[in-house]
């Protein structure tokens, strides 16, 4: 025995010579421990279980530690069918002495054999069941998962309780008094299983007693006793008959004539109504088990259709996948984009717009260049769920060399195009370069100013807003804001028109109806202009405060 308090090894003094401590008491309560460990051993070998369980618990109450105590529980509860409580207590006692401990043996032993260890889960499944049906007042259907229980697990003495008292709330006495013996033969003293089986036997007793024929055997006694006479000789009674000749043969032929007949109506009214009514549960009882069999198969049919659902939901589920990656927009596809990006940058790596192209056509998940607007979101990076990192690596190696590279190929082009008057040409190369640098500011002034001279003053307005907006400190910024201050569509509609003076003399009637819209541009392109002038001073002046 070892200090509470130190851990020392004690000695025979009622104190600890290591530190000090009384030990009086701490010996008393291992003392009263291990009597009880003792107690729940001997009661366990003569197969008092619940009155083993009484005592070791009382024996861990006193000493948590006393792992011998703690692993004959645990056999205890096995053996009554409660393999969890039994489980429970083993590893507790595993966690306490995790060297050369018994336990291991124990919980090995039953978890080698998944076939048993699954059926003591199904057994304390249908017993919960059956408890749930007891408690709904279904006493039919509770019984029918009790006997399955017991027969998966035949040490349960739960199981063989809940069972009797059934058979006892439906006054089935000696069914009732068959299941609790049975569990007597597990658990000998458990207090509960004789308070049922007194209660059974008093129910069979009350029956015999109240029997008909009982009171026909003591009316043939007192008949008995008018036809004789009883008297006393010293130690010995004698019955003398009063009438003691010879009945006549034909007095004994009636007798039996009448006996035969008593004993047809005997039959008749005792005998065969058992009997019919004894077939009559058997059937019941047999209509019972296959109408629970039949629920039970209609759940697992109900539970079969539901599994099948999900796998036909996640079949087409995984078709569309298959078909995102093997379709014109799948992964396969992409993958073919930027082979060929690949492949272009390494036969000529001066043509960059080519390349540039072909990694446009593999989508990151990002917003692309709006035509009607112009807001134009930077292209970001490829989502890491889809794409494998050898993918990205390429990939960002491409574009990081050639997207600066294109967007100067694309600003260079649009300037020759708009200086040569080309200004749609122009007008899709800038866009392009902006789509790849969205910040450059020399690409956003000659898209604005392509847009301009081609008559579309709305996008113009757009793009000098842009420039104003959100690169104020470009070199394009006052040009943008003048051409805003001065209506770029205003100039423009007047150049156009002073150089087509001769066409309109031969449309009038076509020019008319024209004029109304492109009056309404110039509206909308007046109204753009004055709200980035406006947010470009609201800046200006926040800038000033800062």
């Amino acid at each position: 025995m070892r200090c509470y308090n130190c851990g020392a090894e004690l000695t025979i003094n009622p104190f600890c010579t290591n530190c000090g401590a009384d030990i009086r008491e701490y010996r008393r309560i291992i003392w009263t421990s291990n009597q009880y460990y003792n107690d729940g051993l001997t009661k366990a070998k003569v197969r008092d279980l619940s009155g083993a369980v009484l005592s070791l618990r009382a024996c861990l109450k006193l000493n948590r530690t006393n792992i011998e105590a703690r692993n004959l529980l645990g056999l205890v509860y096995f053996e009554m069918g409660e393999a969890v409580a039994a489980f429970a207590e083993w590893v507790v006692s595993k966690s306490l002495k995790p060297d050369r401990n018994i336990a291991d043996d124990f919980m090995d032993t039953i978890q080698s054999n998944p076939g048993r260890l699954d059926t003591i889960n199904h057994s304390i499944k249908k017993y919960n069941q059956a408890l749930s049906y007891a408690r709904q007042g279904s006493l039919d259907l509770s019984v029918i998962q009790l006997k399955k229980v017991l027969q998966m697990n035949p040490n349960l003495v739960v199981a063989y309780e809940l069972l009797g008292l059934l058979y006892l709330q439906g006054e089935e006495y000696n069914r009732a008094r068959r299941i609790l013996n049975q569990a007597l033969r597990i658990d000998r003293n458990n207090t509960r299983v004789l308070y049922y089986l007194k209660e059974a036997e008093e129910g069979i007793a009350a029956r015999y007693s109240g029997d008909p024929g009982s009171s026909r055997r003591r009316r043939s006694a007192g008949r008995a006793s008018a036809d004789a006479i009883t008297y006393t000789s010293g130690n010995e009674t004698i019955i003398q008959p009063v009438n003691s000749g010879d009945r006549g043969g034909s007095s004994a032929l009636l007798n039996i004539i009448i006996g035969a007949v008593i004993g047809c109506l005997l039959m008749l009214f005792l005998v065969l109504p058992s009997r019919i009514r004894s077939a009559n549960n058997k059937m019941n009882d047999q209509l019972k088990e296959l109408s629970d069999e039949i629920t039970e198969k209609d759940a697992d049919i109900e539970e079969q259709k539901k599994t099948i659902a999900s796998l036909q939901s996640e079949n087409n589920e995984l078709k569309g996948s298959i078909g995102d990656l093997s379709g014109e927009s799948g992964m396969a596809e992409r993958y073919d984009y930027l082979a060929e990006a690949a492949l272009n940058y390494i036969k000529d790596p001066d043509d960059v717009t080519g390349t540039e192209s072909m990694l446009a056509l593999i989508p990151t998940g990002s917003v692309s260049a709006n035509a009607i607007n112009l807001e134009i979101e930077a292209v970001g990076d490829l989502d890491p769920a889809i794409y494998s990192q050898s993918f990205r690596s390429l990939y960002n190696y491409l574009d990081n060399d050639v997207s600066s590279r294109a967007a100067r190929s694309y600003i260079d082009k649009g300037k020759q195009e708009f200086e040569d008057g080309h200004y749609q040409s122009a007008i899709e190369d800038l866009l392009k370069a902006t789509e790849i640098a969205p910040l450059n500011d020399e690409a956003w002034y000659y898209l604005a100013e392509s847009y301009k001279q081609s008559g579309d003053s709305i996008h113009a307005t757009q793009a000098y807003s842009r420039i104003v907006n959100e690169m104020a400190d470009s070199e394009y910024a006052d040009k943008a804001r003048t051409n805003l201050s001065n209506g770029a569509a205003a100039d423009n509609t007047n150049e156009d028109q002073a150089g087509n003076n001769d066409t309109a003399d031969q449309d009038n009637t076509d020019n008319g109806e024209a004029a109304a819209p492109d009056a309404d541009a110039d509206l909308i392109a007046q109204a753009l202009a004055m709200q980035a002038l406006q947010a470009g001073a609201g800046a200006d002046t926040e800038t000033g405060a800062e």
